[in-house]
């Protein structure tokens, strides 16, 4: 991922910032809704995201690492988790997304 992405659409729309982006060189993702890492091993659910991002609004930025997982609160109050899978340079992060209904 370069730039970002609106993740409310399908397919996703690529955005200067949005519901996931990055900015700068520092691994670190941003939101525009909220960006919560994911404690647990596995892969989260819809209910265990949406739980997740109920107690913790008020994050929008997550540092990573390849294999870091983290719940995503969409502008339009979607519920999704990303996967960080690689780390190229400094200037992109790769991801695998899922976007489930609201919350």
């Amino acid at each position: 991922m370069t730039g970002g992405w609106w993740l409310d659409y399908v397919p996703p729309r690529p955005a200067a910032t949005g519901d996931l982006y990055i900015q700068g060189s520092s691994n670190t993702l941003h939101s525009d809704g909220a960006l919560v890492a994911w404690p647990g091993s596995g892969t989260p659910t819809q209910a265990q995201c949406a739980a997740l991002l109920s107690s913790n609004r008020a994050t929008q930025s997550l540092k990573v690492q390849v294999g870091a997982k983290a719940c995503v609160g969409t502008w339009q109050r979607h519920v999704g988790w990303v996967e960080v899978t690689s780390i190229p340079d400094a200037q992109r992060i790769d991801v695998t997304a899922t976007v489930w209904g609201r919350w």
